[in-house]
């Protein structure tokens, strides 16, 4: 696997880290850029952007060690195999900038024309003998699968990203016969030394898990056509979004490594998207996301189309639950009893806001149907029709 960055990423990245250093009183790494950069501007115009790309390099792998984040960030998520055998801990965003950090694994490549600078995260085997207590083994079988996926990945491409919204990962060429491409986007500005540094660690933590599952044959990613208007599709694709991720933040709890949310700050995010679901089963619905061990990218994306099947998987009544619990819930995306399509619009009780003549029609049609079963605004509105009509 290659680690490369763009060279404007690293270009914005050393500047901003070298400035913070510079207005903090420490000149050293400020005054020697300046030194090898400064008598650029001396040499032809065309040589000048390969020069420029040169120093970054230097400065952002070597001396300043930002590539080091990068690295780290895919060792925890198991991508690369550690570099050497280490205790158990949480990984906190500070863990870089320590003196203990291991030496740099990449290999340095300067070859001339080369679009991308380039690294090679270089796996070191656990040595035999090494350990000898119970988590000898599954320290091996870790290695074996960060090892699996180092050998399955053939690039990692690290590139600047132009604002928030364009931050994130992403799997290139997954169903081509090369080995896919993971692209990370990220603001350069949070390799400065600053209270967004202090959050750029759990961020890639958390992304690269996303493209992990995604080149992993057991989650088995594909993409999905969502059904629907332009509404019911962000709808779905935010829920589906928020699922994973919580899959993807208890995986990450489970080992004491960081993430960019906490369990119960994922509540909170799950709770505002869930309120119609009664306070009881929504906690027990969280609770069993967060303990269930695999899921697959077609779990995911069922129970974020089909609330009935996230509901029937996690929910189980028991006496401390009301009749008012157990009630039928119009949740977006449960099937309308009538028309049986999934709905997003609710009419929750139609009887509330139409005559009973067209509640006599529903019934007709309908025996067991009662008005606290709901229906979607489009079969109310054709009741109401053929009621006017008749």
């Amino acid at each position: 696997m290659k680690i490369s960055y763009s060279p404007q990423l690293m270009e914005e990245a050393v500047f901003r880290h070298l400035n913070h250093l510079e207005r903090s009183g420490m000149r050293s790494d400020y005054d020697e850029f300046h030194s090898l950069a400064d008598p650029i501007y001396e040499i032809p115009e065309d040589d000048r952007e390969e020069a420029f790309e040169k120093v970054n390099k230097l400065f952002f792998v070597e001396k300043l060690g930002l590539g080091d984040r990068i690295i780290l960030s895919l060792e925890a998520c198991g991508l690369i195999p550690k570099r050497r055998k280490t205790a158990q801990k949480p990984l906190l965003p500070e863990a870089s900038e320590t003196s203990e950090t291991p030496a740099s694994p990449e290999t340095l490549q300067d070859e001339a024309g080369q679009a991308e600078n380039e690294t090679t995260a270089v796996a070191v085997a656990l040595e035999e003998g090494e350990g000898g207590d119970d988590g000898k083994d599954l320290d091996k079988i870790e290695y074996e699968r960060a090892r699996d996926f180092h050998e399955r990945i053939g690039e990692v491409v690290v590139k600047r990203a132009i604002n928030k919204v364009d931050e994130g990962s992403n799997v290139l060429n997954r169903m081509s016969n090369r080995l896919p491409t993971i692209e990370m986007r990220l603001l350069a500005s949070r390799f400065a030394d600053s209270d967004e540094s202090n959050e750029l660690q759990s961020f890639l933590i958390h992304e690269f898990m996303h493209a992990k599952d995604m080149v992993d044959p057991e989650f088995d990613y594909e993409d999905a056509f969502i059904p629907g208007n332009p509404s019911v599709k962000n709808l779905i694709t935010a829920r589906f979004r928020l699922l994973w991720n919580v899959f993807v933040d208890s995986r990450l709890a489970k080992k004491g490594i960081q993430s960019t949310m906490n369990k119960e700050a994922r509540f909170r995010e799950f709770d505002n998207y869930y309120k119609k679901i009664p306070a009881k089963q929504r906690r027990g619905i969280f609770e069993g996301l967060w303990i269930t061990e695999h899921f697959t990218h077609e779990e995911l994306l069922s129970m974020a189309t089909d609330l009935d099947t996230l509901m029937s998987k996690y929910v189980e009544y028991d006496d401390s639950f009301s009749e008012q619990d157990q009630e039928y819930i119009h949740l977006p995306g449960s099937p309308c009893p009538l028309c049986k399509f999934p709905t997003y619009n609710w009419v929750d009780d139609p009887e509330s806001i139409c005559d009973e003549i067209v509640i006599e029609a529903i019934q007709i049609d309908f025996p067991d149907w009662e008005s606290s079963d709901g229906a979607c605004d489009r079969c109310v509105e054709v009741y109401e029709l053929r009621a006017g009509g008749s």
